[in-house]
């Protein structure tokens, strides 16, 4: 069987060779490359040229002067490929193991798998400065490798997954409406309305390196601003919110600062009841199939219970509480986390600061999105018709 590796690249000179060079270490050895330069303005092109001349490689190179977005990327190299399987890897993820793709061609004997993903590391002592604050905040994926069973999971992060060709021939191309994200958990949902399963392999893992667009504290915080705004997309389609948390932190901080310049507290109160209870339902399903609506649940009646008791100390502070009790769970859990692992204390304080500063600018995005695409959006198909 024929495995089409798909690289989409922008400005990946710095861990193109480590990735380049793990797949050419793989036991399997019936691949094709298929690497789609997404309008890298760095040395990306000498370093593929380089490479193919030293390695004995079957490698393909497509440059593109214009960004194409992640998405429109991987759709080039889909036209592009030739195999059974579709194995779509990001220029930042290094195959960890020699048997990677053969380990993963094992779980597809099974005919109702659709899609397999290893294991995503994000090791926290292979990072620098601000970088391993942020692996605790937002950058997905486990910090080190951890003992769990092959499992089915509802999403996917197309970033190390291997799928079935018949897959994406049913399904259609990838969803490019917004080039930075949400076109994976589109996809995702795709997969599974159609019935195929998506299914975690542990037995292999990439080691995640960080790509030139996750190396500093503003490109991170671009991420949260890239990770948010097209929320509202899911939103449309599928009737639930991904980044719910930071959005109701944004909402909330809203109000907490607007109850210390209004004089209609109680309507401000009424109002955040409301937003609560409405988005009772919107909650995104959990990555290894939970209930949602009892996660939802649980986050509500942790909300109120706080807000409650600082609300007989100061009643502006039962907003803060209302919307940002998860983040400043999580903010604290992380941190602590870090602490445990690395020992690092200007770390902890990182993310401290860091996390409740990412989530709000996630859920500013999420709030521009939904003005975006579904009030202005639904004013200028209005106005079309």
């Amino acid at each position: 069987m024929l495995v089409s590796i798909i690289i989409p690249t922008s400005n990946g000179e710095k861990t193109l060779p480590e990735v380049l060079n793990s797949v050419l270490m793989q036991d399997y050895k019936n691949f094709e490359v298929i690497i789609i330069d997404n309008g890298s303005k760095d040395n990306t092109e000498r370093i593929v040229e380089k490479f193919l001349i030293e390695n004995d490689l079957s490698l393909k190179y497509f440059r593109y002067e214009n960004k194409l977005g992640h998405a429109g990327a991987i759709n080039e190299g889909i036209k592009k490929a030739s195999g059974d399987f579709i194995l779509i890897l990001h220029d930042d993820m290094k195959l960890g193991e020699k048997n990677w793709i053969s380990s993963m061609l094992k779980v597809f004997e099974k005919k109702e798998v659709g899609v397999s993903s290893s294991l995503l590391i994000t090791s926290p002592f292979k990072l620098n400065g601000i970088n391993k604050a942020f692996s605790y905040i937002y950058i997905l994926g486990w910090h080190k490798i951890v003992n769990t069973p092959e499992q089915e999971v509802l999403f996917t992060g197309l970033n190390n997954d291997m799928i079935r060709r018949e897959v994406i021939e049913k399904i259609g191309m990838f969803d490019n409406t917004y080039p930075y994200s949400m076109h994976d958990i589109d996809f995702s949902e795709k997969v599974r309305r159609l019935g195929y399963k998506i299914i975690l392999n542990p037995k292999v893992h990439v080691e995640h390196l960080l790509s030139s667009y996750q190396r500093s504290l503003k490109s991170h915080l671009i991420k949260a601003w890239q990770y948010g705004f097209p929320s509202t997309l899911i939103l449309r389609r599928y009737k639930y919110l991904p980044n719910l948390d930071n959005f109701l932190f944004f909402i909330f901080m809203i109000f907490f600062f607007m109850s210390f310049f209004v004089n209609m507290l109680n309507m401000l109160l009424y109002i955040s009841i409301a937003i609560t209870l409405l988005t009772l339902p919107l909650e995104q399903p959990n990555f290894f199939g939970k209930n949602k609506l009892k996660s939802r649940g649980k986050k509500l009646i942790i909300s109120y219970i706080l807000s409650i008791l600082f609300y007989l100390l100061n009643r502006n502070i039962f907003f803060l509480f209302l919307g940002g009790s998860v983040v400043f769970y999580r903010t604290l859990k992380s941190s602590i986390e870090s602490f445990k692992e690395l020992k690092d204390i200007k770390t902890s304080l990182q993310i401290i600061m860091f996390y409740p500063i990412w989530s709000f600018i996630n859920g500013l995005a999420v709030f521009a999105g939904i003005f975006k695409f579904l009030i202005v959006h639904d004013k200028a198909k209005l106005f079309v018709q």
